[in-house]
């Protein structure tokens, strides 16, 4: 448990008395996701456009910082602050919890919006839409919804900034959920639309060429947010065109007679 000061005033004491902090414990997890939640939120504002100066995101992350973070919201909230030591009981130093900063961002960009996107095609499944439109409209919609996530930004360039070692550590937990979670939702849709992997590729080939094409897209969106949402004579954007035309790359059409 870990000790935080909680500001509430003693009935005992008269108007006039300064009122007391009164320590209440806090438990280990809820401190950890509170400091590791203020911490993406100082990356975020580090690297965001409209930033004084450029930052290293994951090594100029000072404890200090923050603390002052969720100092700021707990006092808004009537809680009591944070200290030092409260950070040390968990992490034994700056560097451990840089690592587990960056897996925690990484967790938080697995799989965003994975319910709204499975609502979508299932709903079109049921509405007997044709295949092709389905994969567009999941393309989009997570597309739209990892542009929207300032997490998903500050993941992908730490990804590019600290050492790969780190990164792959901290990605493994959240790529297999990803995996996993898109493995079932394109398999679904790849049945109903009467097509299968090509001989020699596997669905996590598959998975990770549409990742690289939407990272790519996301990219480009910070500069030329146009260019993905450009679009041909059906309404089908860039980048929705591209998506599907990777999964029709590994995959084919069943025969009738298979």
């Amino acid at each position: 448990m870990v000790e935080t000061a909680d500001v509430t005033p003693s009935p005992a004491s008269p108007p006039s008395t300064a009122e007391r902090p009164r320590r209440r414990h806090r438990p280990r997890d809820e401190t950890r996701a509170l400091l590791l939640h203020a911490a993406a939120r100082v990356a975020i504002d580090r690297v965001s456009e409209d930033a004084p100066q450029a930052h290293n995101a994951l090594a100029d992350i000072r404890i200090k910082d923050v603390l002052d973070e969720v100092n700021r919201a707990e006092a808004s909230a009537g809680g009591g602050p944070l200290t030092t030591g409260a950070f040390y009981q968990i992490w034994a130093d700056q560097a451990e919890f840089q690592r587990e900063l960056l897996a925690h961002l990484m967790d938080q960009i697995a799989n965003p919006g994975a319910s709204e996107i499975e609502a979508l095609a299932f709903q079109m499944v049921s509405d007997g839409e044709p295949a092709d439109e389905i994969l567009r409209a999941v393309g989009d919609l997570d597309f739209t919804l990892s542009r929207k996530s300032p997490e998903m930004f500050l993941a992908l360039g730490l990804g590019a900034m600290v050492p790969a070692e780190l990164v792959r550590g901290a990605q493994r937990e959240a790529n297999s959920r990803y995996i996993a979670a898109l493995s079932d939702l394109l398999g679904n849709v790849l049945r109903y639309g009467g097509r299968r992997l090509r001989e020699g590729h596997t669905i996590e080939d598959m998975i990770w060429a549409t990742e690289a094409l939407e990272v790519g897209y996301l990219l480009r969106s910070r500069t030329d947010p146009d260019i993905p949402a450009k679009t041909d004579s059906r309404g089908w954007s860039s980048h929705a065109i591209a998506f599907v035309g990777i999964v029709h790359a590994f995959t084919d059409l069943v025969d009738a007679d298979d």
